[in-house]
């Protein structure tokens, strides 16, 4: 197979058709669809099951022995199956014009590219109502071309083009080379949250050739049932943002470690991971203004003791400690 298509499922059966039948309707022929089931407790995969025969033999369907929670696994999961020269990572309920893996191929061949990046799509309602589709350009700050542009292999340029976002961190805006992926162990880390972040930071540190593509081939579909659009309680929310903070800071850590130009430039190591840090501290600022210093630290001791991370009550002091000047210059 040319191209593996790598799509994590959880409760989509209002969505899953149509993201498969716009697979089914590719110009490119010469490729495999991989879902990935997370323990989805309505009809997904009832749906994936039914167009087995529609895709002759290139569809496979696993089912992970327990929910994760996340499409982090399932994305491992599908890239350890895989079998085609790239990959796409495919969100379940959305969609690709019918020229789309033609294109992503071709360039990424043209290109001897590892990662071709889109940065500009479609966003649809929920409804797929036609008068709602809006044309979108996923990452503001990314150069706006007109024709593929290989990207600068100056890593400090790099590093300051991803501290703006510039590379944006939705997987299914990249399309991506296996071999580069395998020999490089590129995984997600196992988180419910900004593991996209992480496994972004890891391309960009370490492809070579990384190709801005401009035309527009994939239709993101907005939906209010979403994780992160989820109501949650101020405790829960920040529960929800210490999960990638408390596991995603070591992950990041060691990966930095086997860099010679993050030990080379600590100043920029420190630039990475407080870029991370801030950006998971941003997502829980609503809830913090919410409790009082009690409740914060009681949380924040809690969720740190239980991951058995060192020096907890120091951390969850640090932390409030934070908020509570933050409160004050306010």
């Amino acid at each position: 197979m040319k191209v593996s298509v790598i799509i994590p499922l959880y409760n989509a059966e209002k969505y899953l058709g149509v993201c498969l039948e716009s697979l089914l309707i590719q110009t490119f022929t010469d490729f495999e669809v991989i879902v990935v089931d997370d323990c989805s407790t309505d009809k997904s995969v009832a749906v994936a099951e039914n167009f087995l025969s529609r895709f002759d033999g290139r569809l496979k369907i696993i089912s992970l022995p327990k929910n994760t929670g996340s499409g982090a696994v399932p994305r491992n999961e599908g890239l350890k199956f895989s079998r085609g020269e790239y990959v796409f990572f495919m969100d379940s309920d959305d969609m690709l014009v019918p020229e789309a893996l033609t294109k992503l191929y071709g360039a990424a061949k043209n290109f001897q590219a590892d990662v071709v990046h889109m940065n500009r799509g479609f966003i649809c309602s929920e409804d797929l109502n036609p008068e709602k589709i809006t044309l979108a350009n996923w990452d503001k700050v990314s150069p706006q071309i007109d024709t593929p542009t290989l990207e600068t292999t100056d890593f400090a340029e790099r590093m300051k083009k991803m501290f703006a976002t510039s590379y944006g961190w939705a997987p299914w805006i990249k399309f991506l080379r296996r071999d580069f992926l395998i020999a490089n162990d590129i995984k997600f880390p196992e988180m419910r949250i900004s593991e996209d972040v992480i496994w972004t930071i890891e391309l960009v540190c370490l492809a070579e050739r990384w190709l801005f593509f401009p035309e527009r081939l994939y239709t993101y579909r907005t939906s209010n049932n979403s994780m992160m659009r989820s109501k949650r309680s101020p405790e829960e929310e920040i529960k929800f943002w210490l999960d990638p903070l408390i596991k995603g800071v070591d992950f990041l850590d060691k990966f930095l470690d086997g860099l010679k130009f993050f030990v080379q430039n600590p100043n920029y190591r420190f630039k990475v991971t407080n870029f991370f840090v801030k950006m998971q501290l941003a997502g829980m600022l609503g809830a913090l203004d919410e409790l009082d210093n009690h409740e914060l630290y009681k949380i924040f001791y809690g969720e740190f003791s239980k991951d058995g991370t060192k020096h907890a009550a120091l951390i969850s002091n640090l932390i409030v400690f934070m908020n509570f000047y933050r409160n004050k210059s306010h």
